[in-house]
């Protein structure tokens, strides 16, 4: 008992001097002030602004209004609602490559240029994402005293091209559907730097896209003939362009696809109704352009980005279907492939 009483009257004293020493500390130093920025009431930290998720997009072309959509969701902040900062990247015709290896989790091509990376003895895993626009804008032009109605005006003429197997798979499949003799067309690849130039120096006729090439005779007051390239055969109508990704992304991000095409989709919708918008949007990434050139042309895509869809982006499996038996009949795939898995509507918003 005895030595509990001393073993309690120690214990009292310590806790005695405990209280005296606090006492002290409180009289002669304030109390530590509280970093309201370290957390809230609860001790919860705050971890400060979130930092967008940077992504490149690889541009299949220099700035056009094919990417008009694009450029107008990041400048309007679409990509930023979405947590994405996108950094357009022209690739030097290697768009392919970086989407295929991740350099670019994003990028714009063909649809041919999808099958045939798909078909290749490498196997590039890309899938396009979403159609920019509805139906193939292509075809044949040539100026109006060089009297091209057909493609059986081909014959004796000369054509000026990029020297690919498939813009000579479509001359003969147009000529072949009007008995003409493709032996007799000269075939050049293009030296000049645009259409106008190359139809003025050295060519009758070329491959060119409306939206752009098309739009801009119209502008320069250069008349031409034109033959689209599904009037003879509908299953030239394809995709061009289409938004692709790689199947990494697909299987280990599809939450990313989901929220880039979401702000590009409204970046799209956004420059149907803005047309001059999106010009301003454009301009700012490439000044250099032509401005009258670039209106008209918008004013013209805008009603091929939906068209006849139910909504911007979605793609019908028998274009890619039709395209991908045509292609293989005339020799420009490797190999036979499933067209669906080329493709997918099912991150469209």
């Amino acid at each position: 008992m005895k030595n509990i009483g001393k073993n309690f009257i120690v214990i009292l004293l310590i806790l005695a001097m405990g209280l005296l020493v606090v006492g002290c500390q409180s009289a002669d130093t304030p109390p530590e002030s509280i970093d309201v920025s370290a957390g809230d009431e609860n001790g919860v930290t705050d971890p400060g602004p979130v930092q967008p998720e940077k992504i490149i997009f690889a541009l299949d072309w220099t700035p056009n209004t094919n990417h008009s959509g694009l450029y107008l969701a990041a400048q309007q902040g679409f990509y930023a609602e979405e947590g994405l900062e996108v950094l357009f990247q022209e690739s030097d015709m290697n768009f392919i490559e970086m989407v295929a290896t991740e350099s670019a989790s994003f990028g714009m091509a063909g649809q041919e240029q999808v099958l045939q990376a798909r078909a290749s003895s490498a196997q590039i895993p890309i899938v396009a994402v979403a159609a920019v626009i509805q139906h193939n804008t292509s075809g044949f032009a040539s100026p109006v005293e060089r009297n091209i109605k057909s493609p059986a005006d081909f014959e004796g003429m000369t054509y000026s091209g990029w020297g690919t197997e498939l813009e000579l798979a479509f001359i003969k499949t147009l000529m072949e559907k009007v008995n003409a003799d493709y032996d007799q067309v000269n075939i050049i690849n293009q030296s000049a730097s645009n259409f106008i130039a190359s139809m003025e120096m050295e060519a009758d006729f070329a491959w060119i896209y409306w939206g752009w090439d098309g739009v801009n005779t119209e502008v320069q007051d250069y008349p031409i003939d034109f033959i689209l390239l599904q009037d003879i055969d509908p299953r030239l109508d394809f995709y061009s362009p289409v938004l692709i990704t790689n199947e990494t992304v697909i299987s280990e991000n599809p939450e990313l696809i989901e929220r880039f095409l979401r702000a590009t989709a409204k970046g799209y919708q956004l420059a149907i109704e803005e047309p001059e918008l999106a010009v301003d949007a454009i301009m700012a990434a490439a000044p250099e352009l032509d401005e009258e050139l670039l209106l008209k042309s918008q004013i013209w895509l805008n009603d091929q980005y939906i068209d006849d869809a139910p909504r911007w982006g979605e793609m019908k499996p028998e274009i890619w279907s039709n395209f991908k038996d045509w292609m293989l009949e005339h020799n420009t795939l490797e190999s036979d492939l499933d067209a669906s898995a080329a493709f997918s509507n099912e991150y469209l918003p």
